[in-house]
Formats: C-alpha cells, structure tokens, sequence
C-alpha cells in the first residue's frame, strides 16, 4: 500500500495523463486530417520518396535537410520487423513525432542526471513532463514537423559535451566523437542549429577551459548575485584572458574545441557549396539582419512560462523590507534607460515584417503583427519587452532565500552571455517571426532554471526559527501555494493551451475566396 501512496505512484499516474492526452490528440488529428497539412504537403512526400528507395529526389521547395526523412525511415523499417503488412501512410509518419516526444522526455532526463542537475526523486511532477507537455512541442508532436526531431538531437548533443566535461581519457575523446557526430546529425536536421551544437556548447566549453586555467581570476558572479552591468564586466574579463592566454592554454582550447570547431567548418563548407543557408525557395528565405527578433523572444518566453517566475517574482516581495536586498533585484534606472533607448532604436529602424507574416491569417503571428502594426503600440511595447527579458534572465538565478541544493550548479553571468550570444544568433538572421523559431532557446532556458525544491516551505520554517527578524515577510497563503506548486500551475497552464489550440485546430476551420471547399486551420 505504500507504494500507491509514493512520489513514485503519482509519477506514474501523472505520466499516463500526459500519454491518454498525447495519445487523444494523435488521435483527433489522424480522424479529422488524414491529408498532408501546411508544411506537411512537403515533408510527407519527401519521406515517402526515401521510403519507396527513391534517394535521389528532392523537392526544391523544402529549406531544410533530410535527416527527419533518414530518422523515420530508420523506425519505419524497425517496425516493419514487428508488422510485415506495415505501410507508410500519412497517420505512420506523424507517429514518429509521437515516439520522438518521449524520446525526447528521457534524453531530458539524461542531460539533467549527466550535468549534476539535482533530481529531486521525491517530486511527484519532473520538470521533463512539464517541458514535453508545454504547447510547441506538444501541438507540434501530432504532425509531421522537423521541430520535435531538431529539438532531441540538440538535447542529445548537450548531453555528450556535457559528459565529455567530466570524462577523462578515452572516454573524454568517445564522448567528444560523439559530440561531433550527433551535433553533425543535428545540422541535418535543421541548419540554425549550428548556434546551439557549435556557438553554444563551444562557448560553454571555452568558459570550462578559461575557468580551469585562471581559477577564481575571472569575474563571474552568480546571476541571483549579479547586476545588468555585470554583463559587459565578465565580458571583457573573459576577453582579456583569453588575449592574455599563454601557448599552453591555447593549445589546450582547440584540443577542447575541435567538436565545435569542426561543426563549423562543416557547415561553412556547406554555406560555401549550397550558396547560401537554406536548400530550397532561397527567394523566400533570404537571411537578413532582424534584431527585433531578440525583443520578440521575451514576451513569448514569459507568455508560455509565466508560473516558473513566481519563486524570483516571490523573492522580490520577501526583499521589499530591506532595501539593500530590494536594490539588488531592481537594474539601475541609467541602465534602464540605456537599454530602453536602444530596444526603440530596434524597434524604429529594424523592424521587419515579412510579407509572409501579413498574408497567412492560418498563424497567430498574423494578428500579433496587425496589432504591432500601429505605431503607439510598437514603441509602448518597448518597457514590456525589457521587463520580460529582465525577468527571464534574472529567474535564472535563485531566489535570495533559496539555499542550494546539493550537486546543483547556479547559473553564472558568463553562462548568460553564451546564451543570448546563441540566442541572438539563431534568432536575428530570420526575417519571419513564428513561435517555433523560439522553441530551441526556450528549451535550453527552461532546462537551466533552479527547482523550486519545496521552496516556500523551507522559507516558512526559517521564518519560524527566527521570529525576532522582522525584516522577513511572510507571504499569504494562496501566493505561498503558487511558488511551491508553480509546476503544477505551469502543467495546468499548458493544458489549457494545448486545449484551446488543438481546439481552434481540430475545429474552427475556415476557407478562402481563392480556394473554395478547403479548410484552413489556426496554427502556431
């Protein structure tokens, strides 16, 4: 009878909900859209061409390459080993995506065990769940879309640097070999991940080596102990290491560096070879610079995950009566205000709005974008973008009166500057603004914020011991069960997401003049 009453049991019923809704969805969409839809009309052919032996074809209008087509072929042919009558159908293919979600839910769980991440095993509610039910992953998981397979070989990739990290020896190069090859795999899934197998984990690996070899030299606080302006401060002291680095620590740089390092001279050969990015409708996909992406970014993230900022949100409340711990959760006014002069400059000069964006009404970009159109709103949206990415950025850090658990590494101001590096990079070369574009930085975000670990509760029994410290505000009861249960309030938000897009989906269909008789469907 324990065990029915163990973390272990509710793990396990909260995971069968997941899968009867993951399986329901499926379901829905194979019954009510047997056919190829949206960019489906291109993948599914595609990968039945490979399927039918037909390697050679290719249809010039896909921009990605095929390595979603060689991964489905793959399973297709292990199940034909289960089912000889098996065939190829639109519903088969889409079920890859299905088994990728949870793929994708235990390379999670692997890259959090490899990189220390503390598991806490008397959580009812992994933060895996939470990730693979959130609305991108979980909408996309029913069609035939290259995201789901992106995102996996970026967290499997992760995973091996992350392991090769702490290797030494002949498992240090294995783990490195296997770094290249899956982050090569990944390329062939989508060639905007070159920012994440090659820009981020190389600059990850060059903070590794610069920290080993100048222990303690470097200025790098904590982001829960770090201002806005320590961002350019670890900046340059990183630069002036490496500039100042000696033949040893170069040398032991590349021979760290050679994974990424030849991710990228892969794919500029391929850049070189291919004359440009993308593989096919180069006319539509003309890289460009878009700076405003990395103001868009923000609110999006804040949008999705606004339960996992109620701990840091909480923290600044608990500080309110002191004004030393207050001052240190606020940014500066000047930088305020340097930042908010520079997010109008983006906004007034380097606003792109593709043509694509205006003229498919099927997106919810289209009606963001037709309100972002007026010019009050766009300039008024300006704060709302700095307070989302300063909220972001500083729920990376934990909270004041949270202590650290134990084998869990704090994010560091250097970590940031890689990420938004990334970020940034992956982001402002695209001149089309969708959803999924911000899946990967969300994930990588996501993956890296501190566990809640009964935080409230904790704060409450220190609160308890130390009655005569007036400075500590206790918080109200439904606020303090917020912050302790914030996962399960962002799993009921993502819920009611999913429920209410994969309604407008499945059942809000409309047409256009120009095609008479064929359902257009809303979709991220």
């Amino acid at each position: 009878m324990l065990y029915f009453t163990s973390p272990e049991s509710f793990r396990v019923l909260v995971l069968g909900a997941i899968v009867v809704a993951h399986v329901k969805w499926r379901e829905l969409i194979c019954t009510i859209l047997p056919d190829p839809y949206l960019d489906e009309v291109f993948h599914i052919p595609q990968a039945r061409a490979y399927w039918d032996g037909q390697w050679s074809h290719w249809d010039p209008k896909i921009t990605t390459p095929p390595a979603l087509y060689y991964y489905s072929w793959v399973i297709s042919r292990a199940r034909t080993l289960l089912d000889p009558d098996f065939e190829l159908t639109t519903g088969e293919l889409r079920f890859v995506n299905f088994i990728t979600l949870y793929i994708l839910l235990v390379a999670l769980y692997i890259w959090k065990r490899i990189s220390k991440q503390q598991v806490h095993d008397g959580n009812v509610l992994q933060r895996e769940f939470v990730i693979v039910s959130s609305p991108l992953i979980f909408f996309f998981s029913g069609l035939y879309y290259t995201d789901l397979f992106s995102a996996l070989t970026v967290v499997i990739t992760y995973s091996f640097w992350s392991a090769s990290t702490q290797a030494t020896g002949r498992m240090q190069v294995i783990y490195q070999v296997l770094h290249f090859a899956f982050g090569a795999l990944s390329l062939l899934a989508r060639q905007t991940n070159i920012f994440w197998v090659a820009i981020f984990l190389g600059g990850l690996q060059i903070l590794r080596t610069l920290k080993n070899s100048y222990p303690r030299q470097i200025h790098d606080p904590q982001v829960s102990d770090a201002f806005l302006e320590d961002l350019p401060i670890t900046a340059t002291s990183l630069a002036q290491h490496i500039l100042h680095s000696n033949e040893d620590i170069i040398f032991q740089l590349f021979s760290d560096l050679w994974p990424p390092i030849s991710l990228l001279a892969a794919f500029t050969g391929f850049v070189i070879g291919n004359g440009g990015v993308v593989l096919g409708d180069k006319s539509n996909h003309v890289a460009t610079v878009h700076l405003a992406q990395m103001l868009y970014i923000w609110p999006a993230i804040v949008f999705f995950s606004w339960p996992t900022l109620l701990p840091s949100l909480v923290s600044i409340l608990m500080s309110a009566p002191n004004k030393l711990q207050l001052r240190a959760r606020f940014p500066r006014a000047a930088t305020v205000l340097c930042f908010l002069v520079i997010f109008t400059l983006v906004v007034h000069f380097n606003t792109v709005v593709h043509p694509f964006i205006l003229a498919d009404n099927r997106h919810y970009t289209f009606y963001i974008f037709r309100i972002l159109r007026q010019p009050l709103i766009k300039y008024a949206a300006v704060p709302i973008y700095f307070i989302c990415g300063w909220l972001c950025i500083s729920a990376l850090g934990k909270p004041l009166h949270q202590g650290k658990a134990q084998n869990e590494e704090d994010v560091q101001v250097s970590w940031v500057i890689v990420f938004l590096i990334s970020t940034g990079l992956s982001l402002v070369t695209a001149p089309l603004v969708e959803p999924r574009y911000f899946l990967i930085p969300w994930l990588i975000w996501r993956m890296h914020l501190p566990g809640i670990n009964d935080y409230v509760s904790r704060q409450e029994k220190r609160n308890s011991n130390n009655k005569e410290n007036v400075t500590s505000p206790r918080i109200g009861p439904t606020l303090q069960h917020l912050v302790q249960y914030s996962t399960w309030v962002e799993l009921f938000w993502y819920a009611f997401i999913n429920v209410i897009t994969g309604w407008m989906f499945l059942y809000n269909g409309f047409s256009w003049p120009q095609e008479q008789g064929k359902v257009q469907r809303f979709m991220w």
